[in-house]
């Protein structure tokens, strides 16, 4: 697709250029979004829509190719321009209610004479009418073949929707599913050592952003009805944006002031200065990363929310037993993992994970969990925690850990009372989360 000056003059035309960097130059989803708003700046009703369609028509891809592969004569030589356009079109036809369908398909006719080859019009136009003729969502597979309607009605990549019916039956799997392609909500992480989750609750809904409380932590807020960057509050530290179930990995660390803790796979930080808060900024914590420009990240974090006992190094994990062997009261190892319980925040990881990650994660992940137990002093605290839903990253690697390390044990915490805990989307309603809490035996 050729770059001209009024290529973002609309969202659908801004929507298009973002979804085209996702397809050809492999970029994510939000940052792809994300810079095309930064180039040329549209109106924040505009803005809207053009982040719905593209973290929509990401998400949904599976099912959109379904219909527009039934209802183009030859699919495999399709332009993706083209391909892009009718996923725009049809997506706002079948999960947009609010756009009428006559602007759906005429905005999208617009676009193919623009930027698309001669014929491309008349096609676009005849695919969504068709689309509108043959009912729409009626021409997806219905839940009588299970397989298909979790792969492509509601849009998973095959090999994970085999490994859920697998692990959970159908009807877990199919709420897995829809929890996964439900607008996220934006959740805060409010800093109670400067102000209360209320007192926030209030500034916000005087902007017009209506907040509720998270029932898992008492830090966490949802919000609706603004950017998180663009609050004053964000700015001056008294909220983060974090998942509510990664709030529990740093309270069931439970550091106290005075602790050296340690964070071996950090950034953004989030996690980071969860810690920070729970010590009261009283102690010394040690935020690595392997990416300085990730680490960079961290200082920002910390910087912005005041908190002095954070120092960020850039550093491969695997090498801190050499310098803090036998060292650190706490120590907190949110692993690399296959993000299988996130899915929902992250509209493109679905299409980019592959059945084979799991098992380099998971070997990665307990190299790391090897170096952060030889970390701990006797009678140190570890957490290890992942945001996926794959056993071979989680109980696996900790049931591993406890046959090989007899210094280690299981300690029960009020987030974790049988010293492990599973969180799943479609049964706590908050992302996927794991969270092991260790002790080495003193």
């Amino acid at each position: 697709m050729e770059e001209n000056t009024q290529l973002y003059g609309n969202a659908r035309e801004a929507a298009l250029r973002a979804l085209m960097q996702v397809d050809q130059e492999g970029a994510y989803a939000q940052i792809a979004a994300n810079a095309v708003l930064k180039a040329r700046r549209i109106s924040p009703e505009d803005a809207r829509l053009m982040t719905e369609i593209v973290y929509g028509v990401t998400r949904m891809r599976a099912a959109l190719d379904y219909i527009i592969d039934k209802l183009v004569k030859d699919p495999a030589k399709l332009e993706l321009t083209v391909r892009q356009i009718l996923r725009i079109g049809i997506y706002q036809l079948l999960y947009l209610e609010k756009i009428p369908d006559s602007a759906a398909v005429n905005e999208s006719v617009k676009m193919a004479k623009k930027y698309a080859n001669p014929g491309a019009a008349s096609l676009v136009n005849a695919v969504l009418r068709n689309t509108l003729r043959k009912g729409g969502l009626a021409m997806l597979p219905t839940a009588d073949d299970e397989e298909d309607y979790l792969a492509i009605t509601l849009s998973h990549p095959r090999w994970l929707v085999k490994r859920l019916l697998k692990e959970y039956g159908f009807e877990a799997a199919e709420a897995f599913c829809r929890f996964d392609n439900r607008r996220p909500e934006v959740c805060l992480r409010v800093d109670t050592r400067r102000t209360s989750r209320e007192e926030l609750r209030g500034l916000l809904r005087w902007q017009g952003i209506t907040g509720r409380a998270g029932e898992l932590a008492p830090e966490a807020l949802y919000v609706s009805g603004g950017s998180p960057e663009q609050m004053a509050e964000f700015a001056e530290g008294l909220c983060t944006v974090q998942g509510e179930a990664s709030m529990l990995a740093s309270r069931a660390l439970a550091p106290q002031p005075g602790d050296l803790v340690l964070d071996m796979c950090a950034a953004p930080g989030g996690k980071t200065t969860h810690l920070a808060q729970l010590m009261n900024d009283e102690g010394q914590i040690y935020a690595f990363d392997i990416h300085p420009h990730k680490v960079e990240l961290i200082r920002e974090n910390a910087k912005r929310m005041q908190l002095g006992c954070i120092t960020a190094e850039v550093a491969d994990a695997a090498t801190l037993p050499a310098r803090f062997a036998g060292k650190a009261d706490c120590v907190l190892l949110d692993a690399p993992c296959s993000g299988l319980g996130v899915l929902a925040s992250r509209s493109d990881a679905r299409w980019r994970k592959k059945r084979t990650d799991i098992a380099i994660l998971a070997k990665l992940s307990y190299q790391l969990l090897l170096a952060a137990c030889d970390c701990l002093k006797p009678g140190g605290r570890l957490v290890y925690s992942t945001c996926t839903v794959a056993h071979e990253e989680n109980g696996d690697n900790i049931e591993k850990l406890l046959a090989e390390r007899p210094d280690m044990e299981l300690l029960p915490t009020d987030i974790c009372p049988e010293g492990t805990r599973q969180l799943l989307p479609h049964l706590d309603g908050v992302e996927g989360f794991y969270i092991a809490s260790l002790r080495k035996k003193a």
